[in-house]
């Protein structure tokens, strides 16, 4: 088993060439997950935030009463449900759409 490691370890290092394409592809990789998965706050306005929990409630059979807004700073970004739901809406850092 440690020969079989050693041998391609060898072969690696013993040609450069295929060693830094594929770093690069990797590094490259490595980037645009990052840059695709990454997200950020979205604000939510009060409407908007009654309509998703109205949703929650018709979609799950909810019986709760009421809601609490989630706050990062002065922005409303999500909100937790009495029963114990939570929604944070979150976008891209990058949007290749609108």
């Amino acid at each position: 088993m440690f020969q079989a490691l050693l041998s391609i370890f060898e072969s690696v290092v013993s040609h450069p060439e295929f060693l830094v394409p594929t770093m690069w592809v990797a590094l490259g990789c490595t980037i645009a997950w990052y840059l695709l998965s990454a997200k950020k706050w979205h604000e939510v306005t009060h409407h908007e935030l009654q309509m998703l929990w109205k949703t929650h409630k018709q979609f799950t059979r909810c019986t709760s009463k009421g809601f609490e807004p989630i706050r990062k700073g002065k922005k409303i970004v999500g909100y937790k449900c009495q029963c114990g739901h939570q929604h944070i809406q979150q976008k891209p850092l990058i949007n290749f759409g609108a």
